[in-house]
């Protein structure tokens, strides 16, 4: 049977919201750990490979760790009430948040 391409599935917005509910802290860390977590490193990954995303003096894992943390500081601005799928979400504010780093990145290394 083959794989399942799709890293970001229904199943991961299923699972977002069930961390965003979640008040047990332990369990809120495995639902991160086994099910959104790795779905996040392959949308920054993806996003670092099709927009070229690169850091004049900086180590791109370093750039996408932290676009990492980022989305996990995220998770709950996100409202599955809104209309938006969670991949929407987290696509746009990963994007942008690389761009804004990038940027920031290229004029401090033009100093």
């Amino acid at each position: 049977m083959a794989k399942n391409k799709n890293y970001f599935t229904k199943e991961t917005q299923k699972y977002i919201i069930l961390y965003q509910n979640e008040s047990d802290s332990d369990r809120r860390a495995a639902i991160y750990e086994e099910h959104i977590c790795p779905a996040f490193v392959e949308l920054v990954h993806n996003l670092v490979s099709v927009y070229k995303f690169k850091s004049a003096n900086e180590d791109i894992v370093h750039l996408k760790n932290d676009c990492m943390s980022f989305l996990y500081e995220t998770i709950l601005k996100w409202n599955p009430n809104k209309g938006t799928k969670a991949f929407s979400y987290f696509n746009v504010v990963a994007k942008n948040w690389l761009t804004i780093q990038t940027r920031k990145l290229l004029k401090i290394s033009r100093k």
